[in-house]
């Protein structure tokens, strides 16, 4: 039993020198703050949009009866599938072509009636209008800032001349214009472009394009359609046939919101 005891004071020494050798390894910090919530799908993330403005020019029979004029478009799509790339196309625009202006003297008055001379003042002799509204399939790249894209759609277009029939009597005066001939006819067109912007199409891109518009029978009038006899009635003659035109559009366009 004498024995045990420098044994055990031995022992008593060395362990708790080894047990302080011993490191309890760092356990890593416990994050206690709640997880980010997910980014709910919305209904209104498949949707895009754009407005655009664009030069027309006339093609085919069209170019030899009528000369390019200048409109304004709106375009919304509805993206079907999970990447975005395809959607249902919807627009509707005007095109002004065939604008006639005329000068005219007027007499000018100031607010209390008293006469001032006369000033030279512009309205439309004749103007000739197109409206049209499409629907159709589009497919569209959504990554990279250089974004090519196809479409293809079918509608209808709307044509309308109009003519003065009352310039201004005076400066301030507004001109009538009455409507002389109006029609509609089914039409098609196809077109391409590039969306130039940020990696984020929710933020807003610039969009260009080329487009090919056919209205295979249409009834339309222009300058040499309307003619009059003796300071008679106006006589309208309208042409039938294809009233094809090309355009070139630029404006801004929104697209989808992406998933990740």
């Amino acid at each position: 039993m004498l024995r045990l005891h420098p044994f055990a004071l031995l022992v008593s020494l060395i362990l708790p020198a080894r047990l302080h050798g011993q490191k309890t390894p760092d356990r890593p910090p416990i994050d206690l703050s709640p997880p980010p919530s997910e980014e709910r799908p919305s209904k209104a993330d498949p949707l895009s949009g754009s407005i655009f403005g664009y030069w027309a020019v006339p093609v085919g029979a069209f170019h030899h009866n009528e000369d390019g004029g200048g409109g304004l478009g709106f375009q919304g799509g509805y993206a079907f599938d999970r990447a975005r790339h395809v959607a249902l196309r919807l627009e509707g625009g005007f095109l002004a072509y065939g604008y006639v202006s005329r000068n005219i003297d007027v007499p000018e008055y100031d607010e209390f009636g008293s006469y001032l001379g006369n000033t030279s003042v512009s309205y439309a002799a004749r103007q000739h209008l197109m409206y049209s509204l499409d629907i159709g399939p589009e497919v569209t790249a959504l990554r990279g800032t250089v974004r090519p894209y196809g479409f293809a759609t079918a509608g209808l277009s709307y044509f309308e001349s109009k003519v003065n029939v009352r310039p201004p009597q005076y400066n301030g005066d507004d001109a009538v214009d009455r409507t002389v001939f109006s029609a509609g006819n089914f039409a098609w067109s196809t077109g391409l472009g590039l969306r130039i912007g940020s990696h984020d199409a929710r933020s807003g891109l610039f969009d260009v394009g080329i487009r090919f518009r056919r209205n295979a029978r249409a009834h339309y009038a222009n300058d040499r359609a309307l003619s009059s006899l003796s300071g008679g009635p106006l006589v309208v003659s309208p042409f039938y046939g294809s009233a094809n035109i090309v355009t070139i559009y630029a404006g801004a366009w929104v697209g989808p919101r992406r998933r990740h």
